[in-house]
């Protein structure tokens, strides 16, 4: 009798269609990302850069440069779908870049290991640059390892392995869950592997605050020592 995995975790696919200018322009500042910071010694050893861990200052700031203002008004559009396909039209929640930051997979088998992003509601996942038939560097998404564990103190395998596997298509952009783990398989290419990574979150409208949604911030108030 076969199993029936229920509760689907949504995580949208669309393949955009930046043009030849604005599409050189991303390839162009991680290309000069990778070639620089690669080439710093202390990085030189490494199969990725990730740039919100590198330590340097910046570096998970992309959606502030004029050469990715396309791509955060795309990632907006799209993520406003996805919430209407979820929620439905009056969700009347509003979608804010907490940072943006380059990720590269070197040719030589670079890969990132399973991780989740806990400061954000929705992630995305843009390819700036990648290799139709290289068949590697896919992300792979996996069940949250509590989840299964939590329903049934007993051991379990491939109910939490894989809940999917991407490929990395040039102009993809994959939008999912910020707490869903998933990982860079190993990339094997002629040349590196480039992707921008952002951390969304979603609050309410100003002023609409409601339980156990998240508030606008120009309704927070900071605090100051």
């Amino acid at each position: 009798m076969p199993l029936h995995f229920l509760f689907p975790t949504p995580v949208m696919q669309v393949d955009l269609t930046p043009d030849d200018g604005i599409a050189e322009a991303m390839y162009q500042q991680l290309e000069i990302f990778d070639r620089i910071i690669f080439g710093d010694p202390q990085f030189s050893s490494r199969d990725n850069l990730t740039g919100d861990r590198l330590g340097i200052s910046g570096l998970d700031q992309l959606h502030l440069m004029n050469e990715f203002s396309w791509l955060n008004q795309q990632i907006g559009e799209q993520v406003l779908l996805y919430l209407t396909d979820i929620s439905g039209p009056d969700h009347g929640l509003e979608v804010h870049i907490q940072k943006a930051w380059p990720v590269v997979c070197s040719r030589d088998g670079g890969t990132i290991p399973s991780h989740t992003h806990r400061n954000s509601q929705l992630s995305a996942v843009f390819y700036v640059r990648t290799e139709d038939d290289a068949n590697s560097g896919e992300l792979q998404f996996q069940a949250p390892a509590a989840f299964f564990s939590n329903a049934m103190a007993i051991p379990s395998r491939e109910t939490t392995v894989s809940g999917g596997v991407f490929a990395p298509k040039q102009h993809r952009l994959l939008i999912f869950p910020s707490n869903l783990p998933h990982q860079v398989l190993p990339y094997e290419g002629s040349g590196p592997r480039y992707s921008v990574s952002y951390d969304l979150a979603v609050t309410t409208a100003p002023g609409q605050g409601r339980e156990m949604l998240m508030p606008h911030p120009m309704d927070w108030v900071p605090h100051r020592l």
